[in-house]
């Protein structure tokens, strides 16, 4: 069981006595945290997928490589996208040439015309050509950036600022449209926890929580739950939290909620005013106008955070104890 105190109404009142410090004891309110298992999950995921129909050319990504937003991953290579834009750079030469050899021939048939020496049905016709010719080129320029488009969609980027968590192919690799090439777990800060459902009375949105990771020496991490999910998912409550100093865990690692499980009234004695011989834990307590040492029973062996003893038995609110020289 681990124990967190919060103070409520409660006194620590310090004086001199003799040379030593006294304080009297009073009752403190403090909450009782249970560890909970949770996993942690990526806030958001997202996958890069193939657009084309081709062969992986080049490969930049691995497992557990950091990408930024629009990073290029992969580049999938179409081989029939080359020839036919190869045949279309051809095809508009050629019709660029003729719409300026017609261009000539329209311009010196319009001089002659003026003079009464061109047919005027003639030269409509050699300017409709002109304009179908003008059309043409028009179309295979399109057709062309149609092609460069399609060959851009070789280019596979980042979706976000992500860690990679998986890669689906390998150089040399044949994929088809809407194949995943890797896979991504955002790093926005925010880490999504999930919790067995019977805690789920137990969170609160904008509560904090404390996480120990058991696989990392224990660190301890402080969290702010954003947001709780309407939605059980595979019998797990889950929900969003932003990690103080941030969380370098893996995904799916197992970390330890604190979640609180109540709230009572206990004593918290200084560490510094407890002292301990021959596996007995005493305090100086103050009898009539003296101070003896009295035995006392202690929650834990070990002080808290706050560097503060639980007194089980032994003291009563109201009691005047003395710090040991």
């Amino acid at each position: 069981m681990f124990r967190a105190a919060a103070v409520a109404g409660a006194s620590l009142l310090l004086a001199m006595s003799a040379g030593a410090e006294v304080m009297t004891v009073n009752e403190s309110v403090i909450v009782d945290y249970r560890p909970v298992v949770a996993r942690v999950e990526a806030a958001d995921t997202a996958t890069a997928r193939s657009r084309l129909q081709g062969v992986v050319s080049r490969l930049l990504v691995d497992e557990g490589s950091v990408v930024k937003t629009g990073d290029l991953i992969a580049v999938i290579t179409d081989a029939t996208i080359d020839p036919q834009m190869a045949s279309l750079e051809s095809r508009t030469a050629g019709l660029k040439a003729q719409a300026k050899q017609s261009a000539e021939d329209v311009a010196r048939a319009e001089g002659l015309a003026a003079q009464g020496f061109y047919p005027t049905a003639r030269l409509d016709t050699e300017r409709t050509a002109l304009d179908v010719l003008r059309r043409s080129i028009t179309s295979a320029e399109a057709e062309q950036r149609a092609l460069a488009a399609r060959r851009a969609e070789g280019r596979i980027l980042a979706p976000a600022d992500a860690k990679v968590t998986a890669v689906n192919v390998v150089t040399g690799s044949i994929v088809s449209p809407g194949d995943v090439i890797a896979s991504f777990a955002t790093l926005s800060g925010i880490v999504r926890l999930s919790l067995p459902e019977r805690h789920a009375a137990q969170l609160k949105e904008g509560e904090t929580v404390t996480l120990k990771m058991p696989s990392r020496d224990s660190i301890v991490r402080t969290a702010t739950i954003m947001k709780i999910y309407p939605e059980l998912r595979d019998g797990a409550v889950v929900a969003d939290a932003t990690v103080t100093g941030g969380l370098d865990a893996l995904v799916g690692e197992r970390v330890d909620v604190l979640a609180p499980v109540g709230e009572r009234r206990a004593m918290l004695v200084p560490a510094a005013y407890v002292s301990t011989r021959y596996g007995v834990d005493f305090i100086r307590v103050k009898v009539g106008d003296t101070f003896v040492d009295a035995p006392v029973a202690l929650s834990v062996p070990l002080a808290n955070d706050a560097g503060q003893f639980e007194v089980l038995s032994g003291l009563k609110s109201g009691d005047q104890i003395e710090k040991p020289e």
